[in-house]
Order: C-alpha cells, then structure tokens, then sequence
C-alpha cells in the first residue's frame, strides 16, 4: 500500500483540460466583401452555460465583425462574447461568389493550420450573400446543422462533391487540379436550396457554374461517383426518363502529339442506368436499344458541353495537368500550364446501358 501511495506522485494530472463551458463553439461561419469592399465575417457560435446539477442550456448566438483582411478577426469575435472562440470545429464555411472571385485560400487557412483542425469543416459557395444565409433562422435546429444534412443527401446521390477543407487546401495548392464546389442559394420562402457546382481556376470562382443535372455527369467524368447518382433526360417527343447509376466505369487516355505538342483527352463513360420514371405513351412496350442509344447520344452532347465550360472558366477538374506532369514531365517543365490548359482537345463519350428497368415496365 505505501508502495501504491508513492507511485500516486508521480501519476500526471489533468493539467491540459479545456472545459466546454469556458468555449464558444462557432458551428458556422461565412465570409463576404462588404459595400467597402472589406471581409465581413458572420459567426453562428454555441455558447454553453453551467446552470448546476448537471443541466446545460445551449444558446445558439450570432456575431459579425468586418476587416480589410480576414488577420484580427479572431480576436474581434472573442472580444464580442464571452468566452474563448474555437473556429476548428465548425460544420460550415460558408463563402459570398464576391469574395470567392478575388480567391479563397486565405480563409480555408484559417481552419487547415489548426494543430486541433477538425478536417470535415464543410466548404460552400453561396450564389449571393453568404450571410444572409447564415443568419437564417429555422427554428428547429441551427442553421449550419441544416445546411450541413442538405449537403450529406446531396453528397450521397452525387449533386455535388464532398470538399472539406482539407481536401480544398489540398487541391488549391497542387498545380495539377482545379477545385470544383457546390454552392447554395436560398428561395422567396428562405429554404436552402444545393444550386449546383462552382468551377474555379486555382483558388478563384471562375463565374462559370453547372447545375444539378451536369453537375452529376461532371462527377461521373471526374470518376467521382458516391453511393449512386440520380440523374433525368429529356428525350423530345414529351418523353423523359428518370434513372439511377450505382456502377460505372471509367477510362481517360491522354496523348501528346509528338510534332505539334497538342495535347489531346479521350474519356470513355459507360453507365449501368436502373430506370426509376419513363414518361412514354400509354402501352407502349420499352424498347432498351433504342433508349440506350437516345440516353448515350443525349448524355455525350452534354458531356461535350461540360468540357468546353470546364475550358471556359479554365478550370482543371479532370485533373489533366497531374497525368501530363506525370506522363510527359519534359513537356510539363516547359509549358504554362494557365495558359497552354486552354488548348487541350478533348472527346469524350458516354455509353448508357439499362441494367434494371423496375417492376412498372
């Protein structure tokens, strides 16, 4: 027992505890230019208070502070309430296309550089002010809980990418991809509605976006298909098909002509479809050939306009430049790449294949 005793000294306490109770933990924050064209920031932050016995009440409170530059506003959100602020932990970043025009890497540093970064902070663009998003108020829970399950369905059903901003970071600053994200807009009725994908050129918004539906076939092309993807076409004729994709394949040959130094991206598609809704006439008996074909045709054209966005706002989302750096580096280490993105051919093609086509048909 003495021997017990003694080793009790030596035993550390502790010493390094950090008690909620002295916190504010901020659940989301937006970023936007104010009419000085400074950064005006937007914090939803939890401040939990010790009522005794064992019962807390969580008050979900809301601060903004404006600055030239996003230095210092830390310390001005701390003087606004009480308690210590803790930014690494917040659900949401949410960021005005303003301000994402002019680049957004000095705000995802903020949450990156953290040694206690919580590295699934979602990143968000929103299509006007982000905080007039950010100071909604739902009445059920906070709204960046809100935003954040709207996000999590669409991320299941590949409308949108999953971005962090680990993965952001990670993106912005390699030279061989360009970041995509989603961004959100609210309607008359102040709902949160997922608008659909951002393309950006290093760190900035391009101001070139692609709605839900392209949005999806992007991720496909990008060989980011989540758990499935729900996706719709118009077929003419007052016909229209609704489908899922839960498999898919994949294939991206890139070549170098070796005289003219063109560079040229082949992507093969092909999707196996569940068909969900088919709007055709009235005892009309499904012909799959036939729909395969229309599906294909119709998902290639609309493959080939993504591409010519994708070089519109020259935006590297495929990914090429981190095959060509790898593939040619002799050519790599002598082009702009900025510059040289532009001129790259690309073909691609989409082949729809009808795995199930439900019980209606």
């Amino acid at each position: 027992m003495i021997t017990l005793c003694l080793f009790t000294f030596f035993l550390a306490s502790c010493w390094d505890q950090n008690l909620l109770v002295n916190k504010k933990m901020v659940n989301g924050i937006s970023f936007d230019l104010d009419q000085n064209d400074n950064v005006l920031a937007t914090v939803r932050a939890l401040n939990i208070e010790n009522k005794g016995g064992g019962q807390f009440e969580v008050k979900d409170e809301l601060v903004k502070v404006n600055r030239p530059s996003v230095s210092g506003m830390e310390v001005d959100i701390n003087n606004k309430l009480p308690g210590l602020i803790d930014v690494s932990k917040a659900h949401i970043i949410l960021i005005g296309r303003e301000l994402a025009r002019k680049g957004i890497y000095p705000y995802l540093e903020l949450f990156y550089r953290p040694r206690q970064a919580y590295i699934s902070t979602r990143v968000v663009i929103a299509e006007n002010k982000a905080s007039d998003i950010i100071t909604l108020n739902p009445g059920t829970s906070p709204i960046a809980f809100v935003i954040l399950k709207g996000l999590e369905a669409a991320e299941d059903t590949t409308k949108i990418p999953k971005e962090t901003a680990f993965t952001a970071w990670t993106q912005i600053t390699d030279t061989g991809r360009d970041i995509v994200l989603p961004f959100v807009t609210k309607d008359e009725n102040d709902r949160i509605t997922i608008g659909g994908i951002d393309l950006f050129n290093g760190d900035k918004f391009s101001g070139i976006s692609l709605p839900n539906e392209k949005g999806s076939l992007l991720l496909l092309l990008m060989d980011r298909l989540n758990k499935y993807a729900e996706m719709a076409v118009q077929l003419g004729d007052h016909r229209s098909i609704s489908y899922r994709v839960k498999t898919m394949k994949r294939d991206l040959d890139l070549k170098v002509d070796k005289k003219t130094k063109k560079i040229t991206c082949r992507i093969n598609l092909t999707l196996d479809l569940t068909i969900t809704s088919y709007t055709g006439k009235v005892g009309e008996k499904l012909n799959k050939d036939k729909l395969n074909k229309d599906v294909s045709k119709i998902l290639t054209k609309q493959s080939d306009e993504i591409t010519k966005s994708l070089l519109e706002a020259n935006c590297d989302a495929l990914g090429i430049g981190g095959i060509l750096s790898s593939s040619y580096p002799d050519i790599w280490k002598k082009i702009n790449w900025d510059k040289e993105y532009k001129n790259v051919k690309f073909k691609t093609s989409v082949k729809a294949k009808i795995d199930r086509t439900g019980p209606v048909f």
